[in-house]
């Protein structure tokens, strides 16, 4: 807020009182203002001699002009205080009859195409009030008028020029004068290279420096009286004894101009021979329609209802007392004869901060008393805040990406240049981007127009981390747009950048069917037998576009059909081998990029639907039994609190997680499924999700089991676990399938494509083929060395899937709790590193799955069935064995037998128990072998390694003789 200095002397001497520092600390406080501080309590400066008088410092409020000068502070706080009434403005001829007159040529179009005039007759200036007519409007020109872009303010004295004047726009060469303070006269090029070094005016001189015309404002003998915004003509500057006054005000948006101008001439008006009186000035401008006279002191009518006042307030005031405050605060107000609940009212023209009720309502509590407002609204209930469509829509967008497996990034909206043009192989026409005046280093230069720098950027700050990347970005880019009063204009778009080893295409195309799909746009097709949308109904489609951005032939932009019309929203395709080395980039980059803003406009569903965006609507048929709903953002609160909206969510968040292999936790369905107080739906918005799960996509949410505990100290820990809490469980889900074992082959159920079919398969492989070593390995653990040996007989100790690092894969099951790593210090000191089957691992893969996948491998190569499963049975228990005959492979049927992907198993209740029993009984024997010393450890892994010492055939003598040899198993 600007701060004003004024005489504290002078100040009490206008208000007839003196106050104290703590009394008109309060009074400002009253009205609304603030002291900031009294230097009469502190050092002043000496200025020619003299002493500082004390000063008042007050803050007053940013869109409170007519406050600006010592005269508004005077003359509001004592109408606040009823020593005065609102003062009645009031325009009033010359004594010759004829008004000045300002000629305007339409060549002022082309820099600054506005202005105003005023004349203050038979004024009487002292030194202090000469000084506040300067400073009001220097806080004019630095507040309102935008260091004067916007509006320029030039007095002179009246007695000293004679019009009509003109107002011209002419090459600066033939601008010749005396600026004021100076003896000699120059041009226009003169006088911007005499003040390129003046402190205080070069700020100024961008305004109009590169323009081929500068405005010039002539009197009737052709004496320049100023050239704005820049400097008054020495001809006619003001001084103590000027009597009359003339104002001239040019501008670039005529609303400030006329603010301007009523706040410089109402304030000081007050000085003039008949007060509050001024004398107006005809404006001709026929070109660009602005003739008019000026000012226009006319109060401005407006309404306000008492109902409402007194409701925000909490008050219950009439109509009069209302009126009463009202007039404290300058006003003219009466109650209307209307309607009881109305009051009319004239708001002054120093008064340009009201335009709504709302402001009246705010005068009307200042004038009551803040302090005496009820503290409380026992009646009233509390209003909760809705955001804008777009920002609602935006919030709707962001969530299905996340969901999607995609992370966010907030990238900073300025950037270089070359980043936003040449180095997306595009041409700046000049008309496009906002750039900034001085920028202060070559990174920041324009406002962006488009989201993939921010997006290519930040992959090349991270390239060090695992591919591929996947980001998305909802914000706004800029553009010019000269139509626009701030000749800008802001545009919402969301963009996405897959970075991989492959280009992504298809992944990036697909999020961008999501988006569309969750917009309920339907995808429409040329191609025969294919049916068509209604021409009302919201539709997209994509045609191939040639863009430098993108690799010739892959790219493609997409077209929407809104409300019967059609537009381009967006384009995707695979980036330029060009634009990802000017970025750094060594992996190919697929971009998708759109503007979302096209989709607020998009029609409304039908009234029935609960929730009134078009994005919230339902989407589409296509899955029967379960129809999404895309209201992800939780709408109002009562739909987004249904039971059916909850049901959903939870069915989007199972899937999403299990998209990356994230287990389902309980506090992220409270958090992201369950409103506020539903926590008691829990189990049936739970069971409902599983029945939609199990109906529509063949899987249900299956708790996780706990982490074994393997180590002493975590076996203590979860002792003093389960006596404070017995009934403790993982409160973690994944999803398993529901389908049947006989259909579960690659031919029905394929591995899935994202990121290709080929490295999925092979991590699930990998990963099964892990699990199977630990669960046949004595006490179902297998020490990291042993591992290590088995994986280096695979060929896979240090690449795999597609050249990522063996360590890398193994954190990253150790991640998904696939697998899990145990550290411990026996007695010496040593440290023993071994891994177990994690809660993923045991949920998905299992005994069952390990079973499955033995017999898959051995039953190829000719081993005896029989001695196979005896050997499966004294390694995994019994619950392994198989039921049922012989198939025509000589493979035994049944439900119980493994599948390779590792899917539980639903097993009968005998089965389950005595599967407990035997967890148990190796729980127990695992306790007694941690115990034992290292040695004796190793002694009893080589002695219950029943099956793996038959598939090595031999002891680990013959291992390590082969391994020396250099030979290869794989």
């Amino acid at each position: 807020m600007p701060t004003i200095a004024v005489d504290k002397a002078g100040l009490f001497e206008a208000l007839g009182q003196d106050y104290t520092t703590e009394e008109f600390d309060e009074l400002c406080f009253d009205f609304g203002i603030e002291l900031d501080e009294d230097t009469s309590t502190t050092q002043r400066p000496v200025v020619d001699g003299k002493q500082e008088p004390p000063q008042l410092k007050i803050e007053i409020p940013a869109n409170r002009y007519d406050m600006l000068c010592f005269e508004g502070i005077s003359l509001m706080l004592n109408i606040f205080r009823g020593r005065d009434t609102s003062p009645d403005y009031r325009l009033v001829a010359p004594p010759k009859g004829d008004l000045q007159v300002i000629n305007v040529d339409k060549e002022t179009a082309r820099i600054r195409p506005f202005i105003s005039g005023a004349v203050l007759r038979n004024i009487k200036f002292t030194k202090e009030s000469y000084d506040s007519f300067i400073a009001l409007q220097d806080k004019l020109h630095q507040n309102l008028a935008r260091q004067r872009s916007l509006v320029a303010i030039g007095t002179h004295d009246l007695d000293t020029i004679e019009g009509p004047f003109s107002y011209e726009a002419l090459p600066p060469e033939e601008i010749v004068f005396v600026p004021l303070n100076q003896s000699r006269s120059m041009n226009g090029v003169e006088l911007m290279e005499f003040y390129e070094s003046d402190r205080h005016l070069s700020r100024y001189l961008p305004i109009i420096r590169d323009s081929p015309v500068y405005p010039v404002i002539y009197d009737s003998r052709r004496t320049v009286c100023s050239m704005p915004p820049i400097i008054n003509g020495n001809h006619s500057k003001i001084t103590l004894n000027t009597r009359n006054v003339f104002v001239d005000m040019t501008a670039t948006d005529r609303t400030k101009l006329d603010i301007c101008l009523n706040v410089l001439v109402s304030m000081f008006s007050q000085y003039t021979e008949e007060p509050f009186t001024v004398e107006p000035v005809k404006v001709l401008s026929p070109h660009n329609h602005q003739s008019r006279e000026t000012p226009d002191l006319t109060p401005r009518e407006t309404q306000a209802e008492v109902s409402y006042i007194n409701n925000c307030c909490g008050l219950d005031l009439s109509p009069s007392e209302i009126c009463s405050l009202l007039k404290r605060m300058s006003y003219t107000a009466s109650p209307s004869r209307a309607s009881q609940d109305l009051i009319d009212i004239q708001v002054p023209p120093t008064r340009a901060d009201v335009l709504h009720q709302a402001d009246i309502m705010e005068d009307v509590a200042i004038a009551y008393g803040f302090n005496k407002l009820p503290r409380s609204f026992p009646s009233k209930s509390g209003t909760i805040a809705q955001p804008l469509m777009i920002n609602k829509l935006s919030d709707i967008v962001r969530m299905e990406a996340a969901m999607a497996g995609w992370s966010e990034v907030m990238p900073l909206i300025l950037c270089s240049h070359n980043e936003n043009f040449a180095y997306l192989n595009r041409k700046d026409d000049g008309n496009t981007a906002v750039r900034l005046a001085n920028p202060k280093t070559a990174e920041y230069q324009v406002v962006r127009t488009t989201l993939l720098p921010g997006l290519l950027k930040t992959i090349r700050e991270n390239k060090h981390h695992s591919v591929p990347m996947k980001i998305f970005e909802v914000s706004d880019v800029a553009f010019k747009d000269l139509s626009l009063e701030r000749k800008s204009r802001n545009e919402r778009h969301f963009a996405a950048a897959w970075y991989g080893k492959s280009s992504g295409f298809e992944v990036v195309h697909g999020l961008m069917d999501r988006v569309m799909l969750m917009l309920k746009s339907a995808f429409v097709t040329g191609e025969e037998g294919l049916s068509k949308r209604g021409a009302d109904e919201a539709a997209y489609w994509i045609d191939g576009v040639d863009d430098s951005t993108f690799y010739p032939g892959h790219a493609a932009a997409i077209h929407v059909r809104i409300g019967g019309s059609e537009h381009v929203i967006g384009v995707f395709g695979i980036l330029h081998p060009t634009v990802l080395e000017k970025f750094d980039l060594r992996y190919p980059v697929s971009t998708l990029e759109m503007n979302i803003e096209q989709a607020e406009t998009s029609p409304s569903p039908p009234p029935t639907r609960r929730r009134p965006s078009p994005a919230a609507s339902d989407v589409s048929s296509g899955d029967e039994g379960y129809n999404e709903s895309n209201g992800v953002d939780g709408g109002t609160q009562g739909a987004g609190s249904s039971h059916d909206q909850m049901v959903k969510k939870l069915v989007r968040l199972a899937l999403a997680s299990e998209y990356s292999r994230q287990p389902i936790r309980r506090s992220d369905i409270t958090a992201k499924v369950m409103a506020p107080n539903t926590g008691r739906k829990f189990k049936a918005i739970f069971e409902e999700a599983n029945h939609q799960l199990r109906s529509t996509f063949g899987c249900v949410m299956t708790e996780l089991p706990q982490k074994e505990k393997v180590t002493i100290s975590q076996k203590r820990a979860a002792q003093r676990t389960q006596a404070n809490n017995p009934l403790s469980s993982s409160k973690s889900y994944i999803l398993t399938s529901t389908i049947p074992p006989s259909l579960r082959t690659p031919s029905i159920l394929p591995p899935p494509a994202v990121p290709t079919s080929a490295s999925e398969s092979a991590y699930v492989g990998l990963y099964s083929f892990i699990l199977s070593l630990i669960y046949l390995s004595p006490g179902q653990s297998i020490p990291e060395s042993r591992l290590e040996k088995q994986l280096k007989r695979m060929n896979a100790d240090n690449y795999v899937l597609s050249g990522e690092k063996t360590e890398q894969v193994l954190k990253k099951m150790e991640r998904q709790g696939y697998i899990v790593k145990v550290k411990e210090r026996d007695g010496g000191g040593e440290e023993t590193v071994d891994f177990v089957a994690g809660p993923r691992g045991k949920a998905e893969v299992g005994e069952m799955g390990v079973a499955g996948l033995v017999r898959k491998v051995w039953g190829k190569i000719g081993v005896e069935r029989e001695g196979l499963e005896k050997r499966l049975i004294r390694s995994l228990g019994n619950g392994v064995e198989m039921k049922g005959g012989r198939g025509e492979d000589g493979e035994e049927e049944g439900e119980n037998e493994g599948e390779v992907e590792g899917e539980t198993q639903d097993n009968d209740g005998e089965e389950e128990q005595e599967e407990d029993r035997r967890g148990s009984s190796r729980r127990d024997r695992r306790s007694r072998r941690q115990t034992k010393t290292p040695a004796r450890r190793a002694s009893s892994r080589r002695r219950r390694s029943a099956l793996l010492a038959d598939e090595a055939d031999g002891d680990e003598e013959e291992d390590e003789e082969t391994e020396g040899s250099g030979s290869e198993d794989e």
